[in-house]
């Protein structure tokens, strides 16, 4: 029954939480691959950029508004004053970055493994007049400290990049250890929804095609779950981080939901996915079964990429 059920999900994406015929599954992917509401086509138009991220979808958005918005709810978290260090982990080509730059007067250092992304960032900065507020280093989320040293930064944030992690309890102990006294850390994750059962076979399933399509590693469910997030940053003792704020935005009532353009983006054979998990392509560079899956958790409620985790460092 799992062999079947293995083969139709991955042609079809999470087509039902339970074994059904190929050919019932193909009906409910096509509806939800054609069922958008709003035709994004100017939005998804814009879909090409490597540094994508998901974010709330109201009437009139375009990208560049969705994510601006999105991006300075995060930093409204982070208790910024004028002056302040900050760090982002994953920076891409500076678009946070230089958001964040408009949006208060402190100084950013952004971080990526991918060093033409860097280039392009630090070009951005010389053309930009930033005022020597933007700095761009490639380099790993683990050798952070030595690179920085502890207590570095007075605030730091990431967007959807730290979901390749082991786990929550490294990446926030990392980041943790560079946040100075009453620094905050502010981060949008990708998690799985309490919705997602670790004991359910078909759930576990789910997950691993998930994870596979995804390439952003093996986790158990649970240690990719809202509440995993929410308990490690709980445990003060370890981390000396305090929870100050968690909110899965999936959540907001809005125009359209935030897979809406992914599952518009499915059905136009115009739409140029990435070939590998290391090519380029729509949606941050994403493979069209990756799409599938990302689009059909969320209608399913078992995912969202947009989990706002905020602590403070104690």
């Amino acid at each position: 029954m799992f062999v079947s059920f293995r083969q139709t999900i991955t042609e079809n994406g999470f087509a039902a939480l339970n074994p059904v015929s190929t050919s019932s599954s193909s009906c409910i992917y096509q509806k939800a691959v054609s069922c958008c509401a709003d035709p994004h086509d100017s939005f998804i138009a814009t879909m090409a950029s490597s540094n994508f991220h998901f974010s709330m979808l109201y009437g009139g958005d375009d990208r560049l508004t969705a994510t601006a918005r999105h991006q300075r709810y995060l930093f409204s978290k982070l208790a910024l004053k004028p002056g302040m260090r900050v760090l982002e982990v994953g920076c891409g080509v500076g678009d946070a970055c230089f958001e964040l730059l408009h949006f208060m007067n402190v100084s950013v250092v952004g971080i990526d493994l991918d060093s033409d992304k860097i280039n392009a960032a630090s070009m951005r900065a010389l053309n930009g007049r930033v005022g020597g507020r933007a700095e761009f280093r490639c380099a790993d989320l683990y050798q952070l400290e030595s690179e920085f040293g502890a207590e570095s930064f007075d605030a730091i944030y990431s967007i959807e990049s730290l979901k390749h992690c082991a786990s929550f309890l490294i990446s926030y102990s990392t980041l943790g250890r560079l946040l100075r006294p009453g620094g905050m850390l502010g981060i949008y994750e990708w998690c799985w929804t309490a919705s997602m059962n670790p004991l359910d076979i078909t759930h576990i399933q789910l997950a691993e095609l998930f994870e596979e399509q995804t390439q952003i590693g093996h986790r158990s469910i649970f240690d990719r779950r809202i509440d995993c997030a929410t308990q490690t940053v709980q445990d003060t003792g370890v981390l000396r981080l305090k929870l100050a704020y968690i909110e899965d935005l999936a959540n907001r009532r809005s125009t359209s939901a935030w897979y809406a353009p992914l599952e518009r983006a499915l059905g136009q054979s115009a739409t140029v996915w990435s070939s590998d998990a290391d090519g380029e392509g729509a949606f941050g560079d994403l493979t069209r079964s990756a799409a599938v899956f990302i689009a059909q958790a969320g209608r399913l409620k078992l995912f969202s990429p947009m989990i706002l985790v905020v602590a403070c460092h104690l």
